[in-house]
C-alpha cells in the first residue's frame, strides 16, 4: 500500500483503513486522503475494504465496501450453476482464461433455460399476431357473404368500402358487358377480376390501364390485349421483358404471375379485356389450365 505521509496521526481527524476482518489496518491517512490498493496481494474472492473515520473528538464512521479480487484466470463451468439441485452423474465442462481476456469469464458462461415467463410472452404475441392476420386479412369477395365472415364487423365495415369503390368503377366495354353478361363459359370474372388487377397489376399498369410511358405499356387499345387469349396467358404464367409495343421498346421486365390460380389469372385477363374500351374475347380457367 502507498499514500500520503501519515506521520502525526492522532491529533487531527484521521482515516484507518482495513481489508477484510483484519485488526490491524493496512495503513492510516489525514482527511482527505487518496491511496492504492494492491490487490495482487490479495487472494482471489470476496474482499471488504473497511474504513474508520476519527474526528478530534474521538468520534468514530465506519464504511464497509465489498469487492471482488480476480487477478487468476478466470473459470467458466456448464453444466452446474450455483443453487442447483442435482442428482445421479452429471457432464461438466469446464474452462480457464487468462486475465488478459476481453470478456468477463463468468459472464460468459452458457446461459440456464430460457425463463417461462418469456415463454409465455412469446406465446401471447404469437397468438396475437395470429388473430390479428385471421381478423383483418382481405377475404376474397366470393367468401364475404358466408356466415364465417359475415358476422365480423371489422371485414363488414372494410368490404362495405371496398363494394363502394368498386361501385363507382365504370363499368367495363364489351361486347359481353353490352348484353349485361359479366361471365363466360359459366366462369364470372367480374367476382374477382377487378381485386385481382388492383392487388397485382395497378401498381404498374394504371387503374385506368395506361400505364407509364416508356415504363410499364398501356393496357387500354394494346393489341394483346384485344387479340386471341392464349398470348396474354403464357404472358402471366411466364413473364415478359425487352417487349416493344406499337412502336415503343419497353426494357421494364413483367414477373412471371404463374403463382396466381387459374382463376385468378383468367379473371385478371377478363378484366382487362372488357375494361377502358377494350374488347378482346374473354378466357376461361380451364384455357389457363392448358396453358400451364
Amino acid at each position: 500500500m502507498s499514500g500520503p505521509d501519515d506521520s502525526g496521526i492522532g491529533d487531527a481527524d484521521s482515516i484507518s483503513i482495513y481489508v477484510d476482518d483484519a485488526d490491524k489496518p493496512i495503513a492510516q491517512y489525514r482527511a482527505p486522503a487518496r491511496f492504492q490498493l494492491d490487490t495482487t496481494k490479495l487472494s482471489d474472492g470476496e474482499h471488504t475494504l473497511r474504513i474508520v473515520a476519527v474526528d478530534a473528538l474521538g468520534n468514530a464512521g465506519v464504511r464497509i465496501i465489498p469487492f471482488t479480487v480476480a487477478n487468476g484466470p478466470g473459470i467458466t463451468v456448464t453444466g452446474l450453476r450455483a443453487g442447483s439441485r442435482v442428482r445421479g452423474s452429471i457432464e461438466v465442462d469446464v474452462n480457464a482464461f487468462g486475465s488478459e481476456e476481453p470478456f468477463d469469464p463468468v459472464r460468459a458462461e452458457s446461459a440456464g433455460p430460457v425463463p417461462v415467463w418469456t415463454w409465455v410472452f412469446f406465446a401471447v404475441i404469437v397468438a396475437w399476431a395470429a388473430w390479428y392476420g385471421i381478423e383483418y386479412f382481405p377475404v376474397p369477395a366470393a367468401f364475404r357473404d358466408t356466415p364465417t365472415y359475415a358476422a365480423n364487423s371489422a371485414l363488414a365495415a372494410a368490404n362495405a368500402s371496398a363494394t363502394l369503390t368498386q361501385a363507382q368503377t365504370p363499368a367495363p366495354v364489351s361486347s359481353q358487358a353490352a348484353l349485361g353478361s359479366k361471365n363466360v363459359a359459366g366462369f364470372d370474372y367480374a367476382a374477382q377480376g377487378a381485386q385481382a388487377f388492383a392487388q397485382n397489376c395497378q401498381s404498374c399498369h394504371g387503374a385506368d390501364g395506361t400505364g407509364v410511358p416508356g415504363t410499364f405499356p398501356a393496357l387500354a387499345g394494346d393489341p394483346v390485349v384485344n387479340g386471341p387469349g392464349n398470348q396474354q396467358i403464357r404472358i402471366l404464367l411466364h413473364g415478359l421483358s425487352g417487349k416493344t409495343i406499337n412502336g415503343t421498346h419497353f426494357a421494364a421486365q413483367m414477373p412471371s404471375f404463374s403463382q396466381l390460380s387459374n382463376e385468378e389469372i383468367a379473371a385478371v385477363i377478363d378484366h382487362e379485356r372488357t375494361s377502358w374500351g377494350n374488347h378482346g374475347p374473354l378466357v376461361t380457367p380451364e384455357e389457363v389450365q392448358a396453358a400451364r
